[in-house]
């Protein structure tokens, strides 16, 4: 008689390497999005640093910040729900899509009154405050469903087109700055508005077109039949909260900072530090690529993940170490030509300070990625809540007497704490005993059911019982 047994122990070769090459394929794919996207947007900071008076630049580099931290705070927990549970494809996969659009929008609309209030209060204090709450609310709807579209394509394994529609986006926006800048100088804000239609409509691209296409080829290629009832229910609302505590409060507070510096400094500081901090943006990206892919690989195939994103993040950060140093070479020349309220000295000490912390992240979050596709959130958030006091508590400190500087501190401060926070847990994860590893029991059922019929790549082996 003979058993068919799928086991991480066990995995082969074959395994081993198709699993790594998922894991690398679609962080290319992936990459690639960020790249264009992080590399057009930068062009699109400069543009707007020369075009739009460096007060009113840091007012509306402010503004947007609290819109697109508020739908990343909205966004990532279905996001993230939609990266682990889609992979198991099956009649349930477009519910699923549906729910975590739904559950978007919604948390998008209190997120965005929230950072609307903000706004109100400290940036568009001239205008009528119930208008400034509704455009805010509106345009923190828009980002999040852009957001969870693209999260929704990689979860269906449609990688290579989050680079079209990011890129798309990214393009978009600098085209219509300048379009705008040349023919309308005058428009208020016109550097949320060159943000936000795009993206606009690029998210209605991936919503007609692209995302259903995915999620029809997932449900073809499934062989189980996984319907949406309540244990898919609870597997979505458990991702979702999971990662909305675990990730949303750290992406909130990142993409929040410009706000921050133009408060407890002036705006001027803070669109030093709104043009500098995109290439921490850039710089993260490497990583979140890799993340997101090995999240997606490792909800299906935990232990062959595992071992081959072993050094991986030493790679990861070589690459970033590489890209910072340009940087922060280029930086100098770059800031001399946007005027002297940029100053060169400075800002190359910001985008410094900003790459050192690029390059220690990548650990962290390789390994946050695993734990997440296993469903063990609580150590993520506890190192996250940790990241959060400390970055918090460092522009609270340092901004006032530092300006962007001290922001850019505060974020090393914290990027120094969750690399000694990941080693430690890695640490901890490879001594765990051998009787306690992951079984299929500890994935949702859609999971186990994509696993047992070999989804993506890998065939049971057979083992001959006693």
């Amino acid at each position: 008689m003979t058993l068919h047994v799928r086991t991480g122990e066990t995995a082969s070769g074959a395994e081993h390497t198709a699993t790594r090459s998922a894991i690398s394929r679609d962080a290319a794919w992936l990459f690639a999005g960020y790249a264009l996207t992080s590399g057009s947007g930068f062009v699109f900071w400069v543009a707007a640093a020369i075009l739009i008076p460096q007060s009113a630049l840091g007012v509306q580099a402010s503004l947007l910040a609290i819109i697109t931290a508020a739908a990343a705070f909205a966004s990532i927990g279905p996001g993230s729900a939609l990266i682990v549970l889609l992979p198991a494809g099956g009649p349930a996969a477009a519910t699923v899509l549906s729910r975590a659009l739904l559950v978007t929008a919604a948390a998008a609309v209190v997120a965005g009154t929230a950072a609307g209030a903000l706004a109100s209060a400290f940036l568009l204090t001239d205008e009528a405050p119930a208008t400034v709450i509704a455009l805010v609310a509106l345009a923190t709807v828009a980002w999040a469903l852009f957001n969870v579209q693209t999260q929704a394509l990689a979860g269906a394994g449609n990688a290579r087109s989050t680079a079209w529609v990011n890129g798309a986006a990214s393009v978009g926006k600098l085209v219509l700055l300048l379009g705008v800048a040349a023919l309308a100088p005058q428009l208020p804000l016109l550097l949320v508005i060159a943000t936000l239609v795009p993206a606009t409509g690029a998210m209605i691209l991936s919503a007609t077109v692209l995302a259903p296409r995915a999620i029809a080829r997932l449900r073809g290629a499934a062989a189980g039949a996984r319907t949406w009832g309540p244990e898919l229910a609870r597997s979505f609302s458990r991702f979702t909260l999971q990662n909305t505590v675990a990730t949303g409060l750290v992406l909130a507070l990142g993409l929040s900072l410009s706000f921050l510096v133009t408060v407890l400094s002036s705006a001027e500081q803070g669109a030093v530090f709104a043009l500098t901090y995109q290439v921490a943006v850039a710089l993260d990206l490497v990583g979140v690529g890799v993340a997101t892919s090995l999240a997606r690989n490792a909800s299906i195939d935990y232990d062959v993940s595992e071992r081959v994103t072993r050094g991986l993040s030493g790679r990861v950060s070589l690459i970033v170490l590489g890209l910072g140093a340009v940087a922060t070479g280029a930086t100098p020349l770059l800031l001399s030509f946007l005027g002297e309220g940029y100053d060169a000295a400075q800002g190359a000490v910001i985008v410094a300070a900003l790459a050192a912390a690029s390059v220690l992240r990548p650990g962290y979050d390789l390994w946050s990625a695993l734990m997440r596709a296993r469903q063990r959130v609580a150590p993520v958030i506890l190192g996250n809540v940790v990241w959060c006091a400390i970055v918090l508590a460092g522009c609270l400190t340092l901004v006032p007497p530092l300006g962007a500087l001290g922001a850019a501190l505060a974020i090393l401060a914290g990027a120094v704490a969750l690399a000694v926070f990941g080693l430690l847990a890695s640490a901890r994860t490879a001594t765990r005993p051998p009787d306690a590893p992951v079984t299929p029991d500890d994935l949702p059922a859609a999971v186990q059911d994509a696993r047992a019929a070999g989804w993506p790549h890998a065939r049971p082996k057979e083992r001959t019982a006693p």
